[in-house]
């Protein structure tokens, strides 16, 4: 059997973030400064991105550039990794507003938490 390439498997982990964030490749590209089609190219390997792209990326995911390099042992997913996808979903959702809006998020977040 042979072996995935390290573009294909850096490929493969921005399109599984991506899409656990509920996002199109337009919207990622638009985030990390780069075309959807070399997105594409990316995520399917066929292209390679260059440090400073795949950085942007990382950042446009809300992740570290480890996360992206990291090789997945098992695929399950556990609380506290759904927890982490909660958190930066809430993070992309906030990231361009002002500290008013923020604080109204969180007094709204707090009211609901407290409710059963």
């Amino acid at each position: 059997m042979k072996k995935e390439s390290i573009y294909t498997s850096l490929g493969n982990r921005i399109r599984c973030l991506r899409k656990e964030l509920g996002i199109t490749q337009e919207e990622l590209s638009f985030k990390a400064k780069i075309t959807p089609s070399f997105l594409s190219h990316i995520e399917r390997g066929t292209k390679k991105a260059s440090l400073e792209s795949i950085e942007r990326i990382a950042a446009a995911l809300g992740v570290g550039l480890d996360k992206l390099f990291q090789e997945k042992s098992d695929r399950r997913v556990y609380p506290s990794e759904k927890e982490a996808l909660f958190a930066r979903r809430i993070e992309m959702l906030v990231k361009d507003r002002n500290e008013e809006y923020k604080k109204v998020l969180l007094r709204v977040a707090k009211l609901l938490a407290s409710r059963k």
